[in-house]
C-alpha cells in the first residue's frame, strides 16, 4: 500500500492551477456557476475528414443520452452536457479523483463542405460520434475531356 505523500498532492494542485491560468490567458473560460468545479472540462475529441464526409468523436464515459446535448449553431457543432457526481459522493472520503465532474462544452468549426442537413449522432460505449456527409455540390468529381486532342 502506498503511503500518503502531501508533496504529490501539492504538485497536482499546482498543475491544475497552471492549466487554469493557461486557459484564462488563451481565451474565455465558462466557469461553472454552481460550484461543481474550478472551471470547465472538455472531453477528448477526434475530428476526421473522409472522402464521404466528416466524423467527430468525443469521449464521454459514464454519460447517458439525457446528460449530453448536440446542436448546430451557425457553422459550429456544439457538444455540451454535464457529468454529475454520484449520489453517494458526499458519504465517501476520496483518496484519488481524476475524472472531472460538472458542465462541459466543446465547439467544432464545421468546414464549408460539411452538410448540416445530413448530420447523424450516436452515443455508444462512452463515445459520442457525430457524422456529416459532404455537400453534394462540393464533392470531388471527375470531369470528362471533350475533343480528339487537336488544338484549334
Amino acid at each position: 500500500m502506498k503511503s500518503w505523500d502531501p508533496f504529490r498532492d501539492l504538485l497536482s494542485i499546482q498543475d491544475r492551477m497552471n492549466k487554469l491560468f493557461e486557459a484564462v490567458l488563451t481565451g474565455p473560460v465558462p466557469f461553472d456557476t454552481e460550484g461543481e468545479g474550478i472551471g470547465p472540462w472538455q472531453p477528448n475529441a477526434e475530428v476526421i475528414a473522409t472522402p464521404e464526409g466528416l466524423e467527430i468523436s468525443c469521449d464521454l464515459p459514464g454519460l447517458d443520452r439525457d446528460q449530453v446535448d448536440v446542436s448546430i449553431e451557425g457553422d459550429e457543432l456544439v457538444v455540451s452536457g454535464e457529468r454529475r457526481r454520484p449520489a453517494e459522493a458526499d458519504e465517501r472520503t476520496w483518496h484519488l479523483l481524476e475524472r472531472p465532474f460538472g458542465r462541459f462544452q466543446r465547439r467544432f468549426q464545421l468546414p464549408p463542405w460539411a452538410d448540416p442537413q445530413s448530420v447523424e449522432a450516436s452515443l455508444a460505449d462512452g463515445i459520442l460520434r457525430v457524422r456529416f456527409a459532404r455537400r453534394p455540390e462540393l464533392r470531388a468529381r471527375r470531369i470528362p475531356l471533350d475533343g480528339d486532342g487537336a488544338t484549334h
